[in-house]
């Protein structure tokens, strides 16, 4: 088998000739983004209209060149830092006819997580997400990522988690997950994470994935809607036990800065760290008082104005599958 050295990705020829991608991956430490996978959404946004745009999950019809046009803005501003971007459908082959049926695609941050030790993959709860995770498997599978958790059974959901570091994954049961599948994937990752954050969160729209309640921006510092958290618990190997979360997060020598119910609403904690203490973010989502408190605390904040982006409902981490940091 051929290999052709590409920098930081590597070309691997298989017994066909033809080229496999094998590249760096893990998003466990806060270290640098060195690549993300991008989906710009370009046929499927045709599909929703007046009469359907709430099934598909869309705050209002969006303006399709406009969105487009701002989704290339947020790729250019990755890249102009430095960070590789993969596009989705340059690396998805079998599953390619699906991709201009699914307008959530590019929201692809729901769908997949990427640790050290592979990628945990989530199963999209509404009928309008259907499939997206078989996309994803196998761009990242073309990739070289591997897959460390999948769910192959029917009857439940799953819709993403947080990394913490290499050794803790927080869990929220929100109204995208069910139960059962949460049981099912702390059963899957015990082996590979020693700690395992489960916290029950409102059912509601505004709290859908873990990053509208949760989000690091340095080992020692996040923003959290405390209030969001109704009970949580600590999975180990051999224990479970109740837990505060905010005194837990503070034990891990973690500070939090407290985010407004408004500031919640317009998606505060879901943004995209570039390295730690420096993070991208939309420059409608936070209170001047905010703001002004993680100023005092170094952080970097590079900004990014939203227009027809909103129309989706989602963020820019949403946005983005972050594949690999660069280690500390």
């Amino acid at each position: 088998m051929g290999v052709l050295n590409m920098g930081c990705q590597i070309e691997k020829l298989d017994m066909t000739g033809k080229t496999r991608s094998s590249i760096d991956y893990g998003c466990d430490e806060l270290g640098r983004l060195k690549s993300a996978l991008l989906h710009t959404p370009e046929e499927s946004l045709s599909l929703i209209n007046a009469s359907n745009y709430r099934h598909w999950l869309f705050d209002e019809v969006p303006d399709v060149r406009r969105y487009i046009e701002e989704h290339r803005k947020y790729r250019e501003l990755l890249e102009s830092n430095g960070v590789r971007i993969y596009e989705l459908s340059e690396h998805v082959d079998e599953q390619k006819d699906l991709i201009p049926k699914l307008p959530n695609l590019t929201f692809l941050h729901d769908i997949a997580v990427i640790s050290e030790k592979g990628a945990m993959l989530s199963r999209m709860r509404p009928p309008a997400r259907e499939n997206e995770e078989v996309v994803v498997k196998e761009a990242l599978e073309n990739l070289g990522v591997p897959i460390l958790s999948e769910f192959n059974g029917n009857g439940g959901f799953f819709e993403g988690c947080l990394l913490l570091s290499k050794d803790t994954v927080f869990v929220a049961d929100t109204e995208r997950h069910t139960y059962p599948f949460i049981q099912e994937f702390i059963a899957k990752v015990q082996d590979s994470f020693d700690e395992i954050i489960y916290a029950r969160i409102p059912k509601a729209r505004r709290y859908m994935h873990p990053d509208t309640v949760f989000n690091r921006i340095r080992k020692d510092l996040a923003l959290a809607y405390i209030p969001a958290f109704e009970e949580t618990y600590l999975f180990t190997k051999d224990s479970r036990e109740r837990i505060d979360f905010a005194d837990f997060i503070k034990q891990k020598g973690m500070e939090i800065i407290p985010v407004s119910d408004s500031e919640q609403r317009r998606l505060a904690c879901s943004f995209v760290p570039l390295e730690s203490g420096t993070i991208f973010h939309y420059d409608v989502a936070l209170d001047p008082k905010t703001v002004k408190a993680l100023a005092e605390e170094g952080v970097e904040i590079i900004p990014f104005h939203p227009e027809a982006l909103l129309a989706g409902g989602g963020s820019l981490r949403c946005h983005t599958l972050r594949l690999c940091r660069r280690k500390n």
